[in-house]
């Protein structure tokens, strides 16, 4: 595992389920598997899968949980300010109805990270409102699909 050297356990989410089964097939790339070995001592009690449950399922595991970071976008001040004001309610009002009014000016921000999904829905409301933009947002991350 010395690739995952820079693994920050404090990102785990609180009651994201571990794998403890080291017999799995896909432990190599489970997101699951590699959180579970870095564990750090002072967590106790982590939740984690039961290693019967993995084993019955036979190689086809429903909890698998891809190891590979995806593009997250961070902040979208820049296509809001690159709308023109008869457009800029439209586009406002549209995502707030889809994620609420917190989640969007948390998104807008950059406090809320933009999954490859979300960033899709403001480039297609963008495009609807004839806003094409060499890059829609303002800094992107790779972080790991807790999801």
């Amino acid at each position: 595992m010395t690739k995952y050297t820079s693994f920050d356990y404090s990102k785990v989410p609180f009651q994201f389920g571990l794998c403890a089964a080291a017999d799995c097939p896909h432990g190599e790339t489970c997101l699951r598997r590699l959180a579970y070995d870095h564990v750090p001592a002072n967590v106790i009690f982590p939740p984690t899968l039961h290693p019967g449950t993995i084993r019955a399922m036979a190689g086809k595991c429903k909890y698998y949980r891809s190891s590979k970071k995806l593009r997250y976008a961070k902040g979208f001040v820049r296509t809001t300010e690159a709308l023109a004001v008869n457009m800029s309610g439209k586009f406002r009002y549209t995502l707030i109805g889809r994620w609420g009014i917190r989640r969007y000016y948390q998104k807008r921000k950059g406090e809320t990270l933009l999954s490859p999904a979300e960033q899709e829905e403001v480039i297609t409301l963008a495009r609807q409102l004839n806003l094409y933009l060499k890059d829609h947002f303002d800094a992107y991350v790779e972080e790991y699909d807790w999801g």
